[in-house]
């Protein structure tokens, strides 16, 4: 038994995954180092080139920002870890460290983490968890106002199951969102096959209405992709805030999100992940459909990619009856945004998987009639069609339904800056059935 399985300066289960050598090798690789009272263990703008546990004592983590103003942001004690993340990126430390009692640590070299790096998957996985609770977490987000790879983030825009969002400037003062691949799954080959098979996608668009990229990068142990910011709201966001649209707005929306299905499915991609918090309207009223995480080669069959994903609420009968997901699965899952936008409600609204794969079971179909509004009868017709339980009776009339495509106007009281992030509930880490789970 090492000193890491019983020493009182580290929880037991952060390192318990790690072999027998590895654990040697760190309790030989890791010296103890002293701080007296006031002393610093870690100063802000330093190079990042070691990583502190702290065994006794307590220390005080402190920032200063740029009016030269200094706030404490944190305060450490025995097993806490300090500097792991400047450690991964070689960058300059965001805040300082300073011992509030003398203060004991141990200390990681950046040679020793990166070759335990190279040697022990298992010790990506503890690192991987380990940064997952600093990124994207719902209080406060460590990437808020780094430069990565020459993006300044300025916040974060959303948290899903498979990614993290943020908001980020670039160096030529253009304004990004960058898509970061959620710690937790990097070690995960399937879903960084998702991740990259997105990137590898939306890099060949070119197309108004589905969202651009524009660049990808590796960074904190971790992948990004690059795409441009949309200044707007999601149809989610939208709902939420305004509650049903009118059939006109929802007409417009259909037309315009139509000919970005249309585009996807012409060249031969089938999206598998429609709903509302996947498709943005910008500030100009124009609708953009994004996140790809999910989509695939229409023509793909392999048994490797035959694994049931997608968002509950959204997903066609044909998929849990061995189905395979394909355009038509798309147009089932627009009819279920329409009639959600028409009436505020999702159309499956079950809080159980189990509820919801029986209720798609038994679905027969939808009846206009089933609204307490009248909407025009083209678009009563597209949405009974999109939503027959039969894929071969849904009609793909894309070409014709993108006729209807208008820009709508967004509600002025809504503030758009402030209507970002944790809203869409399907973005969850834990949701059973959100994107990134499968049945």
């Amino acid at each position: 038994m090492t000193a890491f399985s019983d020493a009182d300066w580290m929880p037991m289960d952060t390192f318990e995954a790690l072999p027998e050598d590895a654990l040697q090798q760190l309790e030989n690789s890791m010296p103890h180092r002293q701080f007296a009272q006031g002393e610093h263990l870690i100063h802000q703008d330093d190079i990042g080139e070691e990583m502190y546990v702290i065994t006794s004592g307590h220390a005080v983590i402190m920032t200063e920002d740029d009016s030269g103003q200094r706030h404490v942001i944190a305060r450490t004690g025995p097993g806490d870890v300090l500097g792991e993340m400047a450690l991964l990126a070689r960058e300059p430390r965001t805040a300082d460290a300073i011992a509030q009692d003398a203060v004991v640590t141990r200390v990681l070299s950046a040679k020793t983490f990166h070759s335990l790096m190279d040697t022990y998957p298992e010790f990506s996985q503890l690192l991987t968890r380990l940064v997952a609770t600093r990124v994207g977490g719902r209080d406060r987000d460590v990437l808020v106002g780094r430069n990565m790879h020459g993006y300044q983030i300025t916040r974060r825009l959303g948290r899903g199951g498979m990614a993290v969002v943020y908001e980020a400037v670039g160096d030529d003062g253009q304004l990004v969102a960058l898509k970061m691949m959620s710690h937790r799954l990097v070690c995960d080959q399937r879903s960084r096959d998702f991740f990259h098979r997105e990137a590898d996608i939306i890099e060949t668009f070119d197309h108004p209405n589905i969202v651009k990229m524009l660049g990808r990068f590796e960074m904190f142990y971790t992948y990004f992709i690059v795409v441009e910011f949309i200044d707007g709201l999601s149809l989610f966001e939208l709902i939420r805030h305004n509650g049903p649209l009118p059939a006109d707005d929802v007409q417009a929306i259909s037309g315009q999100l139509a000919k970005a299905i249309d585009y996807a499915h012409r060249s031969g991609i089938t999206h598998r992940d429609i709903k509302p918090g996947n498709v943005m309207v910008s500030r100009n009223g124009t609708v953009k459909l994004m996140d790809f995480g999910l989509a695939k080669p229409t023509a793909d069959n392999s048994d490797a990619d035959r694994v049931l994903v997608g968002t509950p609420g959204y997903m066609a009968p044909e998929l849990f009856t061995q189905g395979e997901p394909g355009p038509k699965s798309d147009l089932f899952a627009m009819g279920c945004l329409a009639v959600e936008l028409l009436t505020g409600q999702k159309l499956f609204n079950q809080s159980q998987p189990h509820e919801f794969v029986a209720a798609v079971a038994k679905w027969s179909g939808w009846d206009p009639e089933s609204l307490d509004i009248t909407i025009p009868e083209e678009l009563a017709n597209a949405i009974t069609s999109w939503l027959d339980p039969s894929p071969q009776n849904r009609m793909a009339n894309l070409e014709s339904i993108s006729q209807w495509a208008a820009t709508i106007q967004l509600p002025e009281d809504i503030d758009i800056f402030n209507s970002f992030d944790e809203f869409d509930p399907t973005w969850t880490e834990d949701d059973t059935l959100d994107s990134t789970e499968t049945f």
